[in-house]
């Protein structure tokens, strides 16, 4: 019986074959990174329950690896705070005498980052202290979010603990996108197929001839947002693509990895990416998905059948868009939005928030004019960080307001009052609402 990636990947670690369902005690680690939510919080947990260990043997508390962490601030940077300000110190000072890399403020996300700088290679397994380090797995990476005190375990020792083999969905992408349609729509259309709950506590394996025409910009976009179905964590084979984009960036070993022909997967589904059409998800919950060209019906099934997670929407009318975060802040991305932005305004009453995810696309984006489009049409350009996404700062939303985003939640209170309302939607869809100052298909701006 033939093996998944996931339980190849496993197996390689702990030495032995392994398949789903089997409990790891203790499974090494190869990469592990913290932001500034949790980076904080995760030292003072190291230092308090590892210090007495170290002292009594008369060492320095070192961590497991220096060259295998990372910490990335970028939820709440520049820094909007003192407690903020004072706890991305903490990371600076307990990182420099480690040998640890801590990025500056502004040099961007890290689910963006550390595939950027090649620090994430296949056969990987990816411990962050963020759900959506789920996005990593386009890089043929075994990624999943921890929480504070794993992630402290896992700086002292290299592993984590009681490891669950988790079983893998596979979907199957055949066929090629249409003119304005982008990777975004695709995960939206899966994710309201399956629903909230269609791939829980296992790995959405995405597959394909129609993936291997993805860039790897879209991959991670697709496999960001796996979570949202419940999802472990997504992930995707090693082919040329990810070999190439790795070829003169990867700062460890590249070897292909792949399910085999024979591997036994708990769920399959073949999407034909040829069919689709832009997507928008409702709020309150990601799940709740329409193709763009029944957005109406949408709001009438709202009016009719309302519950917690889909609520009543009076109009198609936005008040705020955002293009960026972890899901859509790529070079691309921007490019799509700038594609329809291009010769066109903001509409007036619309509010548009554009953070590109690094700094390195904010500097490609600003050497190409793609910037200067956004700008002239009247967006808010700002440094690289998480933003709004998460309801922290650089555009909270008010009880009254109605955002387009291109972030990948869209719960009550994610981006600011429980009020507000959000729509999730490409970068090209959240471009063309921003001009029509209501929901919009992108399409009819891309000549």
């Amino acid at each position: 019986m033939g093996q998944t990636i996931v339980e190849k990947i496993v197996s390689r670690q702990v030495g032995r074959p392994v398949i789903a369902g089997e409990k790891i005690e203790r499974l090494p680690i190869t990469k592990l990174f913290f932001n500034d939510v949790i980076g904080p919080p995760a030292i003072q947990g190291f230092l308090e329950n590892f210090r007495d260990i170290f002292e009594k043997h008369n060492k320095f508390p070192q961590v497991f690896d220096p060259k295998r962490i990372f910490f990335l601030p970028d939820h709440s940077v520049p820094a909007y705070s003192v407690p903020v300000a004072e706890g991305i110190d903490l990371m600076e000072e307990f990182a420099k005498p480690r040998g640890i890399k801590a990025y500056k403020e502004g040099d961007g996300i890290e689910h963006v980052v550390l595939i950027e700088d090649g620090q994430i290679v296949p056969w990987d397994i990816v411990l962050g202290t963020d759900s959506h380090t789920d996005t990593n797995g386009a890089m043929g990476a075994l990624a999943f979010g921890v929480g504070t005190t794993d992630g402290f375990y896992a700086m002292a020792t290299g592993h984590i603990y009681d490891f669950v083999v988790p079983e893998s969905n596979k979907f199957e992408l055949v066929g090629r996108l249409p003119k304005g349609v982008y990777s975004k729509d695709i995960i939206l259309y899966i994710i309201g197929k399956v629903g909230a709950g269609g791939c829980s506590k296992r790995v959405a394996e995405f597959t394909g001839e129609g993936l291997r025409g993805l860039s790897m910009d879209a991959r991670t976009t697709i496999c960001n947002m796996a979570v949202e179905m419940s999802g472990r964590t997504g992930i995707m084979a090693c082919d040329d693509n990810l070999t190439a984009y790795l070829k003169d960036r990867a700062q460890w070993p590249v070897e292909p990895i792949d399910s085999d022909p024979d591997a036994v997967y708990a769920n399959t589904m073949t999407v034909d990416l040829s069919a689709l059409e832009p997507c928008v998800a409702f709020p309150h919950k990601p799940a709740n998905v329409t193709p763009i060209s029944r957005v109406q019906e949408m709001i009438a099934r709202s009016q009719e059948a309302p519950t917690s997670d889909f609520c009543v929407v009076e109009s198609d009318k936005i008040t705020d868009a955002f293009l960026g975060a972890c899901t859509n802040g790529r070079y691309e991305d921007l490019v799509a939005g700038a594609a329809v932005l291009r010769g066109n305004k903001v509409h007036p009453e619309v509010n548009l928030i554009v953070i590109p995810a690094s700094r390195k696309v904010y500097e490609r984006a600003l050497d190409e004019g793609i910037l200067e489009v956004f700008i002239k049409a009247g967006a808010n350009v700002e440094s690289p960080n998480c933003g709004p996404c998460f309801g922290s700062h650089m555009g909270v939303l008010s009880r009254k307001a109605r955002m387009i985003s291109s972030s990948n939640r869209n719960y009550q209170g994610r981006m600011g009052s429980p009020e507000a309302q959000i729509f999730l939607a490409s970068p090209a869809t959240v471009a063309a609402s921003a001009i029509e100052g209501r929901i919009a298909d992108p399409r009819k701006y891309l000549s």
